[in-house]
């Protein structure tokens, strides 16, 4: 009996041993084009049977491959390619406009938004979060501790700290510890240059009327022996002065911020009130996800 049993116990185990899916014989299909920090096979700590395959937009799926050409519509005379041709673009359409074909960093004009051809998820269902981090099952994400980021907190913050943080008018951008994930990113910007991106450009002299147009508020910075003005714009008003206007709103909703994209800004709209948001530091407005994130396109 005692025999019996354990021959039981023991094709049960292997059966269950069996079903068991691991990273090394490769479910996720990686290699080619498809292959890591971009797609990844990480195993599930809840449970030791799974594993996830992610793909570089945010995309998982589990124990199967996950490519972003299967939630993309290119349109019905546009074909999706993955790889990294656009920044922070990981697929491009092969368009044609009757005469030339083309790459372009979306759809083809005249196509569907994006349709999801194959299930799909930012966060298992099961709740995945790697390195400590927390589930959240109201919002959907997970919470990381300090020292990690990334979807499943899959990612060491010093590993994205800088690299994703764009300083502009050679502004350097340096980590300084702590609070964000465990890591503070702040520009460090040239003298005549100020604003969390050193995207401000200043004027050589104090604030004086007039100075700044269209409601911008002036302020004055002192670097060494120089001081220097610099104008504050409104929502969708940009230059050294707040000279030019390049954004309203047309009808609530939310908006990109075609110049400010860069550095994780986005438009609110209530109305005809026009507000500007900021992802934190690093990240940026994911439209088709409604929420900030890493690898996303910005105009040039």
């Amino acid at each position: 009996m005692l025999r019996i049993l354990s021959l039981v116990l023991v094709t049960f185990a292997c059966f269950t041993l069996s079903l068991a899916v691991q990273c090394n014989t490769n479910p996720c299909e990686l290699g080619g084009d498809f292959v890591p920090p971009n797609y990844q096979c990480l195993p599930a700590t809840d449970n030791v049977n799974n594993v996830i395959c992610t793909c570089p937009d945010g995309h998982a799926e589990i124990n199967r491959r996950c490519r972003i050409c299967d939630t993309i519509n290119c349109g019905p005379n546009g074909v999706c390619i993955e790889r990294s041709f656009f920044e922070g673009l990981f697929y491009a359409c092969g368009c044609t406009n009757g005469t030339n074909n083309y790459l372009n960093p979306g759809p083809c004009p005249g196509a569907n938004p994006i349709t999801t051809t194959t299930t799909t998820t930012a966060i298992p269902p099961t709740g995945i979060c790697l390195n400590g981090g927390v589930y959240n099952s109201i919002t959907g994400t997970c919470t990381c501790i300090n020292g990690y980021t990334g979807l499943y907190c899959e990612i060491p913050s010093g590993q994205t700290g800088c690299q994703n943080v764009v300083c502009a008018n050679g502004g350097v951008c340096n980590p300084n510890p702590p609070t964000e994930n465990g890591v503070l990113m702040h520009c460090t910007c040239p003298a005549g240059f100020a604003g969390p991106n050193c995207e401000l450009v200043g004027t050589l002299g104090r604030c004086v009327a007039g100075l700044c147009q269209n409601g911008g508020a002036c302020e004055e910075r002192v670097t060494g022996s120089l001081i220097y003005a610099f104008c504050r714009c409104p929502p969708g008003i940009t230059g050294q002065c707040c000279q030019s206007s390049y954004f309203s709103c047309p009808m609530t909703g939310v908006y990109a911020d075609p110049i400010n994209c860069k550095f994780g800004r986005y438009f609110q709209c209530n109305g005809y009130t026009l507000s500007s948001l900021s992802c934190p530091r690093g990240l940026r407005y994911n439209f088709m996800k409604m929420r900030c994130d890493t690898d996303v396109s910005c105009p040039p």
